[in-house]
């Protein structure tokens, strides 16, 4: 195994682990929520504010961070291949570690993003859900 190869094997387990390990706990999440009041879970300022803002949040996160991180895992997992077929040097090796480093990070913020304004729109600023 030439150095290059071994070095794009390196960075394919280090990079696939996150997003599969986002997933798992989103998919938890969807299956067995934290209480109201845990410090896990989706835990913002703003799903703090009631019980029915907490429990909207985790069920929201669980769901979208469920498919998203499935689809970065998939995307993760095929630039990592593309890199070792391709025996990438180790620049571009790393590169493309960066690259798909910043776009996990990105996924996740947009995910954040979403539920954040979800909470926003459907919650009033006490927590309570708006048209009561």
């Amino acid at each position: 195994m030439g150095e290059n190869t071994f070095n794009n094997v390196l960075f394919l387990i280090g990079e696939l682990p996150t997003p599969l390990i986002i997933m798992a706990f989103a998919v938890s999440m969807r299956k067995i929520p934290p209480r109201y009041g845990e410090n896990t879970g989706y835990n913002t300022r703003r799903s703090r504010k009631s019980e029915e803002a907490w429990n909207y949040a985790q069920t929201a996160y669980g769901r979208y961070a469920t498919i998203a991180f499935a689809v970065t895992s998939l995307l993760t997992f095929v630039v990592g291949l593309t890199a070792l077929l391709m025996n990438f040097g180790e620049t571009a090796g790393f590169v493309t570690f960066m690259a798909i480093t910043l776009a996990q990070v990105a996924v996740l913020v947009g995910v954040i993003i979403v539920i954040e304004r979800q909470l926003e729109r459907n919650f009033d600023e006490d927590g309570k859900p708006r048209g009561e």
